[in-house]
């Protein structure tokens, strides 16, 4: 009896503390800056793509996959070294010619999931229900199919923490969005289906001290919400709103800081002060680019660009930014 009491006590405990921390974390401060970040430019990929998987180490960069203006689907992995500024293709590794696959690192491989070779708006497209291990430190690189994905999704998303990949949201069919959030232990390869999420919608988020943060996206109308989701206690709690509905971004972090770059903005939601900032940046509006921090600099790259015509352009741009900018 005593036992069981020890455990409803500490559970009681942590639903208390996420309940707490909703709280606290509802009163969002968004501070709108004038300033303009302006970002450097690094030597572009060998070509224009766009809606690749992108992944990052500490050092390097890698872009997989993607598409560019003639709907040609790459079947390359590439890797590049901010602190050289150089580009380099994984060899031997050939993936299928896909975009939009969600791409990460864990236990020391990099993972592929879903993939297609539709149309860009088209949910409906066959997704590639194969989970890929690609060894990447090896001397030789290797890719693998190691597990199937008992979700394959249209435009889900992905986030990583200590062995484990989440991916969540995404679109089902014409008709339906998702709120499924499924994790994926990268060594034992093996999923565990979690908590839904409040919405069914496609949405971005990254993963910062144990807690996934959701931000914006889209169903049948934008979204303007900010979710988290404790990954101790399985609960997703809401944790404010933007200013203006967020309905296509990329999003990494550093330390505690999440950043999104959407609409040629960037922004910073601070998790430890529950504070947003919003940047006006030099890079342009773009859609379906790659964004990651690697050797101290946050690098976006690639992606579909509207010129001062309304002409959409694919893109082959690196642009760099001193991370220790947007954190002062």
């Amino acid at each position: 009896m005593k036992l069981l009491s020890s455990s409803i006590y500490r559970y009681c405990l942590l639903v208390i503390s996420v309940i707490m921390q909703s709280c606290v974390s509802a009163n969002i401060s968004k501070e709108f800056e004038n300033a303009t970040l302006r970002f450097s430019r690094g030597t572009p990929m060998p070509s224009s793509r766009a809606y690749m998987g992108y992944c990052n180490t500490s050092k390097t960069t890698f872009v997989v996959g993607g598409m560019n203006k003639a709907e040609e689907h790459y079947n390359t992995i590439l890797s590049y070294s901010p602190k050289n500024d150089t580009w380099n293709e994984v060899t031997p590794i050939n993936i299928k010619g896909e975009k939009l696959i969600n791409t990460t690192i864990s236990s020391g491989s990099m993972f592929l999931f879903n993939g297609t070779k539709g149309k860009e708006d088209d949910p409906m497209a066959s997704i590639d229900v194969n989970v890929r291990e690609v060894a990447f430190n090896n001397r030789v690189p290797e890719l693998t199919n190691v597990s199937l994905n008992p979700q394959a999704i249209h435009k889900s998303s992905i986030a990583e923490w200590k062995g484990k990949v989440f991916l969540f949201g995404g679109r089902i069919d014409d008709e339906t969005y998702s709120n499924t959030l499924f994790s994926f232990d990268s060594k034992k390869k093996e999923w565990k289906q979690l908590a839904s999420m409040p919405k069914q919608m496609i949405t971005y988020g990254t993963i910062v001290h144990g807690k996934l943060y959701v931000f914006g996206g889209r169903n049948e109308a934008p979204i303007d919400e900010i979710y988290m989701y404790n990954i101790k206690v399985d609960r997703w709690v809401k944790v404010g709103k933007l200013a203006e509905p967020i309905v296509d971004a990329t999003i990494t972090n550093y330390g505690s800081n999440i950043i999104i770059f959407s609409n040629e903005q960037l922004f910073i939601y601070n998790t430890d002060k529950g504070t947003l900032k919003r940047y006006h940046t030099n890079v342009g509006k773009l859609v379906g680019n790659g964004m990651t921090v690697s050797e101290e600099k946050l690098i976006i790259f690639g992606g579909v660009k509207t010129n001062s015509v309304g002409k959409e352009v694919y893109s082959s741009t690196v642009y760099t930014l001193d991370i220790q900018k947007i954190l002062q």
